[in-house]
């Protein structure tokens, strides 16, 4: 089956079968090495993408569901302007991750931030908790989201 989407705002395309993981395919095919497959059971989100700016757990994605979306994973947010804004915030909030939950940490503040600039306690709750890592407590994640999103409102309100 021929799967056509864009990935990082490219256009891709790969002949796969329909059922195949995501993860796999992203890893295996298109060199996308920050989406980690630590579980396998969606149980530690550290395979988190963005299609059509959704957080999924492409570990639980089959490749069909691919076709025609908008994929987005760490190496292609890296490169947008709005990557600093969760650097910063991250930053500011002495939080250092590791390098398997970093990415869908990011990706997973990037969703939350593209869908609202002021996002309220119970949906920073959500994204913190939505990757399980212990480098880090969901206290101090649910402070760096929330300074994330302050530089974020900060520099739209300034271009």
């Amino acid at each position: 089956m021929i799967i056509s989407f864009f990935l990082n705002g490219n256009p891709a395309e790969i002949d796969a079968m329909p059922h195949h993981r995501s993860v796999d395919l992203l890893r295996e095919n298109f060199q996308i090495k920050s989406i980690h497959q630590s579980c396998s059971d969606a149980l530690c989100g550290t395979c988190l993408i963005l299609m059509d700016d959704r957080p999924v757990l492409s570990c639980l994605v089959p490749a069909f569901e691919l076709k025609f979306k908008d994929i987005w994973t760490m190496e292609g947010l890296s490169s947008k302007k709005s990557y600093a804004d969760i650097v910063g915030g991250y930053k500011s909030a002495h939080v250092q991750l590791c390098s398997s939950c970093a990415p869908a940490r990011a990706l997973a503040t990037e969703a939350l931030l593209r869908q609202t600039l002021r996002p309220n306690a119970e949906q920073v709750r959500e994204t913190a908790e939505s990757v399980s890592c212990g480098c880090c407590s969901t206290r101090r994640v649910m402070d760096a989201i929330l300074r994330a999103a302050k530089l974020r409102e900060k520099r739209i309100h300034e271009s």
